[in-house]
């Protein structure tokens, strides 16, 4: 991947957690699945576990005083969620919905404590991993806050998933391994469901977007309109 010593490396979506924790959390043992649309965290909800996601893919929704919602972030395969709020113990700002089937592992606040105190090595890597989700989380704040059109939050979107490592590569094409509705890339983007349909239909007529079995394409074409926008220095 061509782009992968740019000097703004988006974290929008965190990477995958360290081995140690990954491993940590799965010898627990505790694995629940959970289908599409469900809440499992809910906004006000005091968090007594964290989730390691093994499949799927589940969103972090923030409710405005209007009673909207929208994705503020991603959590998929090999990441975690609730961890901080495991911790503190206090009421999240937050809600927790399953964007596909998916799959995970639950590890209780007790549990994460005794690790702790029982590694120094998994501690150090619980810390990490939580800086990480704050860093993300204003990584992404900050960046779709500041792009001026759909058209750039739209190429931030795929690029994000690239440099996240979520994607297959054929030639010139990158396989996208999360593919979210219109309606998902819109609520996470902050435009309409229509814009979007519009600018992937454009994309398709230009070249630089295809569908096949389900599954998105992005042509490493999209990388030279990423670098024209200001994200990237």
């Amino acid at each position: 991947m061509y782009f992968d010593n740019s000097a703004v490396h988006l974290e929008w979506i965190e990477p995958p957690v360290d081995e140690i924790l990954f491993n940590f959390v799965k010898r627990k043992n505790n694995k629940e699945v959970f289908k599409k649309g469900t809440t499992i965290f809910h906004e006000g909800d005091v968090v007594h576990y964290a989730c390691l996601v093994t499949k799927g893919w589940v969103a972090y929704c923030l409710n405005s005083i209007c009673g909207e919602s929208r994705i503020a972030c991603l959590a998929g395969p090999g990441r975690i969620f609730g961890l901080a709020p495991a911790f503190c113990q206090l009421p999240i700002n937050i809600s927790i919905k399953v964007l596909e089937d998916c799959e995970t592992y639950k590890v209780s606040r007790d549990d994460l404590i005794q690790g702790m105190l029982a590694d120094i090595n998994l501690g150090i890597e619980m810390v990490s991993t939580v800086t990480i989700r704050l860093m993300c989380a204003f990584e992404g704040a900050n960046i779709f806050s500041s792009l001026s059109s759909p058209k750039e939050k739209l190429i931030y979107y795929f690029v994000s998933l690239i440099q996240s490592g979520e994607y297959k590569e054929h030639e010139d094409w990158y396989e996208l391994t999360v593919n979210l509705s219109h309606a998902r890339i819109a609520e996470i983007i902050g435009t309409t469901r229509v814009t979007v349909c519009r600018m992937f239909h454009h994309y398709k007529n230009v070249g630089k977007l295809k569908n096949d079995n389900n599954k998105i394409y992005v042509h490493k074409g999209i990388i030279e309109d990423y670098e024209k926008i200001g994200v990237y220095r």
